[in-house]
Order: structure tokens, then sequence, then C-alpha cells
């Protein structure tokens, strides 16, 4: 806000009553003079029509925007009762819905799209309340212009909240501190659990499958996943099914562990015939990834002949922080523990040589489950947006009933329409002031100045600090975006997935996989993980506020600058007359329906870009792993993993999307005004009252049309500059502003 304070203040003069418009007893002049009036009826061009009143200006917008906030309300009270009776609550998480992962994964891809369609109209509708009680009262105008200070009038500042009264400040930051758990919180309220099953891997050979004998006690096996320095231990270092760890070194444990292997590996033999078969690829394609959801073990078929133990090697693949329990499909040799960048598909295209541990493989054979996967949301989150949302809808309805009686000049048009009702004195002699030059206005105030038509930007219209500011979030949030999508790539390199635009697509928009998690090294907790996940929205939160800020000022600035060329009505909070209603979005309705989509469409794409991963962990013989799962000293065994993934063609996405956005605001920065246009006042309180002191003239003028131009002759080779009505206009008492003459007013 700009202010010039080396002036003494300016004392207010008091208002007139209002007015009654009578012809003046002139006969050289069509002019009019105000007398005041005791009739209290409404003239035929102040009568408000149906549609003006129920859907015109801002109490249509209001009122629509505080429908989608208890709209949303009642979906998140709906869901929460819904999954409660349904399913109950359970370690805090409730489930919307359960079928196979793969239809999990879908019904969450959309369940965020809608999500976040509301949480957008939702924080939208939110600005747009904060934006209108933000804008002050002509008496509020009255004393920061006595100040030689300025308010912003028909769009949000933050400058302004200390020139409003001091309940209108409250009111907005209660609306500005609820919309943050949005940010942070929503787009992970609801999340897919996958289910993840720990299994064996068996090698064996053909006659395995007849019931050929085998021992489990062989001379070596690898002790840990993904470890090939830890060298080689008793066979019986495997997992039992019950999950349970036995030291191979307690040999009275180890013997009965052993007992409880064989009979399980019995029941494996006999039942392995009904398993599915699988060639060689599709077997590296169905246990390729860490998460498998809808098979457990696998046999795999060798044609090394049977030695006296159909069983040539085995060994466990549990679900640890590290999700390497594939890796024993990249294992070549006997001495080949494993390691950490293991990437199955280099193996599917040669699988017809497949081998695992120095065992050529023929085929395997699957043990298929059901998947069990949901559609959950922490509850704990659900009763945070629930209570802020609560607390939102009740300072919305507030606003919408307190908004008539505040007196607020809501747009440009109600500062116009205020300051030629009640002529502001703290603006005249300045006819040609501007939003950025009004400090200097004041201080030479009276000087007539030169009329120039050099074209100016759009960009004027708006501060060079909000400017600054919008680009500083840009390019802090492209540098984020660069950061994480170098290491991103990076990672996936090092775990041996190609970078290619082809791979990267089949990862997928929000998918889990093992190569694309962001946090290892333990279980991490969902309403933690969802606050990691969300940062970047809050980002993006405000990137988005700031760019409808500067695209509300920028139109604004252009309807405005139209009044020079063709005659307009003024664009008010509550039309009347000939007069137009308030822009819904902020914006005419085509740029603001396709505004507030790009900003859908980027919050969407980036909550796939990095999201909430749960996954519940099942035993080998299909029982949940217990919450105090068994450990030893070399790895953690978790019941279930609650992480961060990330989607490497999301992210590409995001950073496309958000160019798009950049180069909206840099073309709209350098489009120009026509020449001739009046001086840009934007928002600016001050500037537009500067341009709002005509002749005296009839009332109904302000109800119809107007235009901007030279008015009233010149006095001493100085002239004056006003909005007048186009009445006024066609008689020819106003025309356009010459080029180089001097203006200074009345």
């Amino acid at each position: 806000m700009s202010a010039w304070h080396s002036q003494p203040p300016i004392p207010l003069q008091p208002r007139p009553q209002a007015y009654k418009n009578i012809p003046k007893e002139d006969s050289s002049t069509t002019l009019y003079a105000e007398v005041p009036s005791d009739d209290g009826g409404v003239p035929l061009y102040r009568r408000q029509t149906f549609r003006q009143k129920w859907f015109g200006g801002i109490g249509r917008t209001l009122r629509a925007f505080v429908t989608v906030a208890c709209v949303v309300l009642i979906i998140n009270i709906s869901w929460l009762i819904y999954a409660k009776a349904k399913y109950g609550i359970r370690d805090g998480f409730g489930t919307i819905s359960k079928s196979t992962c793969d239809a999990v994964k879908s019904t969450n891809t959309w369940l965020h799209f809608f999500i976040n369609i509301l949480s957008t109209l939702l924080l939208t509708g939110s600005n747009t309340f904060m934006a209108t009680f933000c804008c002050p009262s002509r008496e509020e105008v009255d004393k920061s212009h006595q100040r030689y200070r300025w308010l912003h009038v028909g769009s949000f500042s933050w400058s302004n909240l200390r020139g409003i009264a001091g309940r209108k400040s409250l009111v907005v930051l209660i609306l500005a501190c609820t919309s943050i758990p949005f940010h942070l919180l929503y787009n992970s309220l609801v999340f897919s659990t996958l289910s993840a099953n720990e299994y064996y891997y068996t090698v064996v050979t053909e006659d395995f499958l007849t019931g050929a004998p085998f021992n489990l006690t062989g001379d070596w096996q690898p002790r840990y996943m993904g470890d090939p320095s830890t060298g080689l231990v008793p066979t019986f270092s495997a997992s039992p099914p019950d999950g349970a760890y036995v030291s191979p070194f307690d040999v009275a444990l180890a013997t009965k562990r052993l007992e409880i292997m064989v009979d399980y590996f019995t029941d494996m033999q006999k039942s392995a015939p009904s398993w599915e078969r699988l060639e060689n690829k599709e077997c590296i394609q169905a246990y390729s990834d860490a998460f498998v959801s809808s098979r457990r073990n696998v046999i795999l078929v060798s044609n090394i002949p049977s030695d006296g133990n159909s069983v040539l090697m085995y060994g466990d693949a549990d679900m640890t922080a590290e999700m390497t329990n594939n890796w024993w499909i990249c294992s070549k040799t006997k001495n080949d523990g494993g390691g950490d960048s293991c990437n199955p598909d280099e193996y599917a295209a040669s699988a017809s040589t497949w081998e695992v541990f120095d065992f050529p493989i023929q085929y395997c054979l699957s043990e298929q489950v059901d998947s069990v996967c949901s559609v959950q949301f922490s509850e704990t989150i659900m009763y945070v947006m629930i209570a802020f949302n609560v607390v939102k809808v009740i300072a919305m309805l507030w606003i919408l009933f307190r908004h008539d009686a505040e007196e607020i000049l809501i747009s440009v048009g109600d500062a116009v329409s205020s300051f030629l009702k009640y002529q502001d004195p703290t603006t005249t002699m300045m006819c040609l002031a501007d939003k950025r030059n009004m400090a200097s206005f004041w201080k030479s105030k009276g000087f007539a100045r030169p009329f120039s038509k050099r074209r100016q930007f759009w960009g004027t219209a708006v501060s060079k600090k909000r400017w600054v500011l919008f680009f500083l979030l840009m390019i802090f949030s492209f540098s984020l975006f660069l950061i994480f999508g170098i290491w991103g790539f990076h990672h996936i390199k090092k775990r041996g997935v190609s970078v290619e635009l082809r791979s990267l697509w089949k990862l997928g928009f929000g998918r889990v996989s093992q190569n694309t998690m962001v946090i290892y090294g333990g279980g991490g907790n969902a309403d933690s993980t969802a606050i990691i996940a969300n940062l970047p929205q809050v980002i993006l939160a405000l990137v988005s506020f700031v760019f409808m800020s500067i695209m509300s000022s920028l139109f604004l600035a252009a309807d405005w600058s139209t009044s020079a060329f063709c005659p307009q009505t003024l664009m008010v909070s509550s039309p009347v007359g000939k007069q137009r209603g308030t822009w819904i979005l902020g914006a005419p309705l085509g740029w603001g329906a396709a505004f507030l989509t790009l900003q859908t469409l980027l919050h969407w794409l980036l909550s796939q870009s990095i999201f909430v991963v749960q996954i519940n962990i099942f035993n080998k013989d299909g029982t949940p792993v217990p919450d105090s799962a068994s450990q030893d000293e070399s790895e953690t065994r978790y019941a279930h993993l609650s992480n961060c993934g990330y989607s490497p063609i999301a992210i590409i996405f995001s950073i496309i999307v958000a160019v798009v956005l950049l180069l909206v605001a840099i073309i709209f920065y350098f489009r120009r005004f026509p020449a001739g246009s009046p001086p840009v006042v934007s928002t600016c309180s001050a500037a537009i009252s500067a341009a709002c002191h005509p002749l005296p003239m009839n009332e109904e003028w302000m109800y119809g049309k107007f235009r901007w131009g030279a008015d009233g002759g010149v006095v001493t080779g100085v002239g004056h500059c006003s909005i007048v009505s186009d009445e006024v206009w066609r008689q020819g008492y106003a025309q356009p502003p010459v080029e180089g003459s001097v203006y200074a007013g009345r």
C-alpha cells in the first residue's frame, strides 16, 4: 500500500443527505443540480430485477460458495458415518471400500480427483469470502485517505487488515487459518491400503512334484536379503511360516522349527500340482514387485537331476522397510546374496536362460490367493477436517449476513458509485493519478500533468511487490520440483529402472512401487506421513492464491480501460438498473473457469506425484503379521508400512502444467491497454477516487452507462478528466483527452 506522510492529515467533510435530482434552472446547459429529497420511492432507473437480486452480484457468489462449504461438510460427515457403520474404525483408520488391488488403485485415483475438485472449490470460496470482508467501507477509506494512505478495493490484500475494523480482520484471519489444514492434510485423507504377502521361493527338481523325498538341512543358504557380505549359514535360518525367528545356534529350538518347516513344505509339495503354472517371463513379472498381493509361495522347477534331495534350495521373502524382498529374481550364483539394485525387467528379456542361484529354471508354480486391498481414510485427519470445516462454514455464514450491514466497497464499481455520490476532497486536482504513482500525486497535488496515450502493460495494474512474490514462489516451487525430480530419477535408475518415458509411464500416476518409495528405515505413521506428502500442496496453494489475486486485478484494470472507448456500466456488488454484477470467479466466467481448472489439475497432479503409502503385511500362511513382529539383529519386520511414494511421470506433468501457469502470468503481464486508455487505477481506492470528480449531474446516470474522458472544458489551459455519463458524452460535454494536453481537475 502506497503512502506519503509529510503532509498534514486532511479534515473529513460531513456527507450530504440523500439526493433527488431535478433539472437546474439554467437554459444554457443540460447539467443537473442536486437538492435534498424526502421522497422514499424507488425511481424506475434504480429498480432491481429478479435476476439482479438473486443471481447477480456478490450475494449470489457468497451463497454459492457457502453452499459448497456446507456440501463438503455433509460429505465428510456422511463419509465418516458410512465407514463406521459398514467396516468400523480400526487402529485409527476407516475403510471406504474393499476390492481387488487393481480396482482399489483406480478408485483411489478417482477419489483424489474428486477430493481436489471439492477442496479447490471450497478454498476458492474461502478466498472469495476473505477478499470480500477484507475490502474497506467508505468510512475506512476516508480515514486512510486522510492519512495519505490508500486501500485495495475489489481484491484481497493483507495490507488492508491494518486499515479495516478489527472484527473484520479477525474473521479474515480465521478463514485463512482454517484453510491451512485443508492444504496440509485433505489430499492425504484418503489413501489406498495394499496387501503385501510374505512367501517362500523354493528351487526344486522335477520329481518334487511327484512326492520325491527332500530335506531342509542343506549346507548353505543366504541369511539376509540384500546383503551379499553376510556369508553362508545353515538352511534353517529361514523364517518358519508363523514368522518367528529362531537362532541357528539354538539347537533345540532349531530342531523344533525344522519339524514345522518340514510339515509346511510337505503341504506345499502336495498342493503344488494345483498351483498356477507360469513360464519364466510370467514368473519374473508376477514376483518383480515387492508388494505381492495376489500370490504367495512360488516353486521354481529346475531341470537339474535329483540327487536324493528334491529341494535344491529355498529362502524367504519377508517384507522389510528396505523392500528388497524380490532380490532372489536377480541372483545368478550361489554366492550372490542379492542386492539393492535389482531390475527384474532385465531378466524378463532373457527369461529362457533365467537362473536362480546357478540353477536353470524351466517354469514356476505359483500359489494364487485373493488380493485384499482397500481404500481407507485417517479418522484423525477426518475429525480435524470436519472441525475446521465447521469453523469455516460459521465464518462464511457470518460474512454472508453481515457484508451488507458493514457497507463494504466490495468492487471497483462500488467505490466509483460511492465517490460519485460523495466526492472525496483528499483526491481533488489529481485526475490522472494511477496506482503505482499515487504517493507522487498526493505529494504534488494540484500540479497539472500532460496526458500520454502511451500503451501501458497490463502488469502495471499489479504492484511490483506482488509480482516479485509470485515469481519468487514459482522459482521456489520449480527448484523443489527439480531437486526432487533429479533425486527421484537418480533413485529409480540406481534401482535398475529405466528412465525412458515409456518405462516411467508404466509406473503410473500415484501407483505404489518398491522402486518409488521416498522414506526407508521404518514403518512410519500415516498421519505424520500425510503432512510430509502434502507440504508441496501448501506451497502450491500460496502460488494459486497470489496468481488469482493478480489475474483479478488485471481483469479489473482491463474492464476499467474500456470506459475510454465505449459506454460501460458499473460492475457492483448489488446491481440495480443497468449495472452489472461482480464476477463469480474473480474474472470473466470463461477465464475464471479456465484458471480454476488449471489449479485443480495442478493440485491433483501434485497429489499423484507424492502420496501416502499404506501397506498391510501378511505372513506366509496368510495371517496378518502382528504389530509386535519379531526382530533379529539385522532387520525389522513390520505389520504395516506407512511411507511416502512418488510418481516420476506425475512429477513431469506437474512441471508442465506449472510452466503453463507461469506462461499465462507472463503473457498477461505483457498484454497492453489500448492507446488513450485512462490511468491504470486497478484496485487503488485513491486513484479510483481521483477519477470521480465530475461536474454536478443527474444521479440517474450512475445506474446506466458511463465513459471516462475530459469534461468541463479548459480553464487557463488546464483541463480535467473524470468519469461522466454516456449522455453527457454524446451531447459533446466530454471527449477523449488530447495527447500532450495538461490536466489536473477540480
